[in-house]
């Protein structure tokens, strides 16, 4: 059947209205929108410390240091972008977030491994911690770990701005919950709520800094994250985990397979 003979047929049943069609066509488009202007901002910052690096690196007799930070700085912009890309796959349908039976642990591993670096830039303490072990969870593991990495960033940039006496603490962690596996990102940030989370949202597109519980940034890694997640039907809320806030999501345990 013709698509738009299919649609025009529903339409005329008074099944789907033109309205209706237009207005999630531009609901869509609106969060689309958003989120790629919060990306565009976000990513100043890297390019920034690009150029400054590239600068330090000619004016001093150190341009073997210079030339690692750019290379990672570089390296966490693309990822991040893929992560993004990834995001606007879901949404047009370009793949499926099919969930499957995938190992909780060895993704933390894999995303830990992923932000060392980055953690040891910003001078952070970055910590896994898994409260127990774990049956596998349904999930997409591809985004999965696009989200938790996504995540990563903005706690590990946020933490590392902050002026303290220690390293500042960030866990990737998991824990158990009522309605089954959490895990997130987790930090001394006090100022992290439900009702800041919530006025963020609200905020998201219009403001620099929706997210200023948290961050100084916009925080472009957690709506990533959140976008990621909600295709697996995962909701990205604020959490706690060892008297530190933070941001997790809830999945399921598979029953089809268990850790021996």
């Amino acid at each position: 059947m013709n698509l738009r003979i299919g649609i025009l047929g529903y339409m005329q049943e008074g099944k789907i209205s033109a309205p209706q069609l237009r207005g999630t066509s531009k609901r869509r488009q609106s969060a689309d929108e958003r989120l790629l202007l919060s990306l565009a901002e976000h990513l100043k910052l890297p390019l920034l410390q690009i150029t400054q690096s590239a600068e330090l690196a000619r004016l001093t007799n150190r341009p073997l240091e210079q030339l690692e930070s750019i290379e990672l700085t570089a390296e966490n912009a693309l990822k991040l972008l893929d992560n993004y890309l990834f995001t606007t796959q879901l949404a047009q349908q370009q793949i499926a977030a099919e969930l499957e039976p995938v190992s909780l642990s060895a993704v933390l591993h894999d995303v830990a491994d992923d932000l060392h670096k980055l953690a040891a830039q910003y001078h952070c303490n970055l910590q896994l911690h898994l409260s127990g072990r774990y049956e596998p969870i349904m999930a997409h593991r591809r985004g999965l770990e696009a989200a938790l990495t996504s995540l990563g960033y903005v706690f590990i940039e946020a933490q590392g701005s902050v002026e303290t006496a220690h390293k500042p603490v960030v866990k990737l962690a998991a824990h158990r919950g009522k309605k089954g596996v959490v895990a997130g990102m987790f930090a001394d940030a006090e100022g992290l709520s439900s009702d800041m989370y919530q006025k963020a949202h609200q905020l998201y597109g219009r403001a620099r800094q929706p997210l200023t519980g948290l961050t100084a940034s916009n925080g472009a890694g957690i709506f990533i994250a959140e976008s990621i997640l909600s295709a697996m039907s995962a909701r990205l809320r604020v959490a706690r985990h060892q008297k530190l806030n933070g941001l997790a999501a809830t999945f399921m345990p598979s029953y089809q397979l268990s850790i021996v």
